[in-house]
């Protein structure tokens, strides 16, 4: 559906300012009033059928071939976690060389089960639990759809049974597709959206990048040199249905949510003059909506050689700054924030939103026990060891993202995003930002009041 038709479709909620109160945040995305310690894991499944494949050391196949007919439907071409060094048969360095044991044979790349994953989440509860507080949530990045996975249920279950709330990413595809969902989960699509609703301790974080389906299309697909599309087709008119089913589901109570969270990412050349309106269209429906530049991980940091040939990098953020700035100036009409918790808070990372202190409470651990910072990055500086050959306490207590939060508190509230700060965001980009949006809000605030 167009933009003209979604609005139509779905009225807006808060067509003037936002109810009392409402902040364009979710569960299980931001830790409140933090002290220092771990109090989320970013995490990966795969179905233990795919795990027992990649770990016989007789099989040909792997995470990397399997990836696109067991995991995902897409072929996204900024794709943050398709990092072959973590999905591949054997181990490999950052150079791409193989990792060799003391015989000089390639080590296997192991891959976690799905009790040794949990077994990783039991660790972080011990930790936070000897910090004084809870461990709070976890979130799903991949690889792929866990919608696919047929253990979902379980692994749904196993969340709920150690009282951390779980939040799902997904394209949303199969939430939109009756033969998807039965294909995968054994029930319709609205059935699907329903169970998964029905449970408080889930949250969904949902892909929408473009209201033009030709744009989102293109977002979710790779084109072949002989011209053939990769990926799974007219994924927008999947996208809507799904959205239909979610719009009127039990995520909602009294038209808003906290519990699905749109993810307009990455922002790209292509979506960057309808960001905004991205924006303003999920605030004014009472949906928490996170929007950011490409991560400088997996296929994100070809993105970003990509963007250099559409825009240089000076243009790119200056228009980026002007976006940001203009979803504060928003922000401050409608209610969502004061002008004063934007000067305390900070400029986030993902605009608008509750800003980001993942990095300061919380670590990626990929499939194969890899622990990084956090998913916008993958290189020496920033992975920070293996849970299958260390303790994650021992990780955990030597890890820069905990140094974070002892060394500056105002991390604990806003760590910006030390995986893109000099890469997707140059020098000053938030400095910037501020001093824009100020120069808007006394233009357009003053004037409207």
């Amino acid at each position: 559906m167009s933009k003209e038709m979604l609005e139509k479709r779905f009225p807006a909620v808060f067509p003037g300012k936002v109810r009392h109160g409402w902040k364009n945040t979710a569960k299980g995305l931001y830790t409140t009033d933090a002290v220092p310690g771990l109090y989320m894991l970013d995490l990966e499944h795969i179905p233990e059928d795919v795990v027992a494949r990649h770990n016989d050391p007789q099989e040909t196949e792997c995470v990397a071939s399997l990836y696109r007919r067991a995991l995902c439907l897409h072929n996204c071409p900024f794709c943050f976690n398709e990092e072959s060094a973590v999905y591949s048969q054997y181990k490999v360095g950052f150079d791409g060389k193989a990792a060799l044991d003391g015989s000089g044979t390639q080590r296997i790349n192991r891959m976690m089960t799905l009790k040794e994953t949990f077994g990783v989440i039991d660790q972080a509860r011990e930790i936070a639990d000897s910090e004084g507080h809870d461990f709070e949530y976890v979130k799903f990045l991949g690889p792929g759809e866990l919608l696919m996975n047929p253990q979902l249920f379980e692994i749904i279950d196993m969340y709920s049974e150690r009282k951390v709330h779980f939040c799902i990413f997904t394209k949303g595809a199969i939430l939109g597709s009756d033969e998807l969902a039965q294909k995968y989960q054994g029930m319709d699509a609205e059935a699907l959206v329903d169970e998964l609703a029905g449970n408080q301790g889930v949250s969904l974080l949902f892909s929408f990048q473009s209201f033009d389906h030709v744009r989102q299309n293109s977002l979710v697909t790779t084109v072949s040199e002989n011209g053939d599309i990769k990926g799974l087709q007219e994924y927008s008119l999947l996208r809507d249905r799904a959205l239909e089913y979610l719009f009127e589901s039990a995520f909602y109570r009294n038209s808003v949510t906290d519990r699905l969270c749109m993810i307009n990412a990455p922002i790209v050349p292509e979506n960057l003059e309808e960001s905004f309106h991205i924006y303003a269209f999920f605030v004014e429906r009472g949906t928490p909506i996170f929007m950011t530049p490409s991560m400088v991980s997996g296929k994100g940091c070809s993105q970003l050689e990509r963007q250099k040939r559409v825009l240089t990098a000076e243009e790119w953020q200056s228009r980026l700054v002007e976006l940001y700035a203009r979803i504060y100036v928003y922000n401050v009409k409608k209610g969502v924030q004061t002008h004063e918790e934007i000067q305390t808070e900070g400029i986030a990372a993902y605009v608008g939103c509750t800003p980001c202190n993942q990095a300061a409470v919380g670590l990626y651990i990929r499939a194969n026990g890899i622990v990084q910072v956090c998913p916008g990055r993958f290189d020496e500086e920033t992975v920070y060891g293996n849970v299958l050959e260390t303790p994650l306490r021992a990780i955990w207590e030597e890890s820069p993202n905990r140094m974070r939060g002892i060394r500056n508190p105002h991390n604990l509230i806003n760590n910006r995003c030390p995986a893109k700060d000099g890469r997707t965001f140059l020098p000053g980009f938030y400095e910037r930002v501020m001093e824009r949006y100020e120069q808007l809000a006394f233009e357009e605030i003053e004037v409207a009041g």
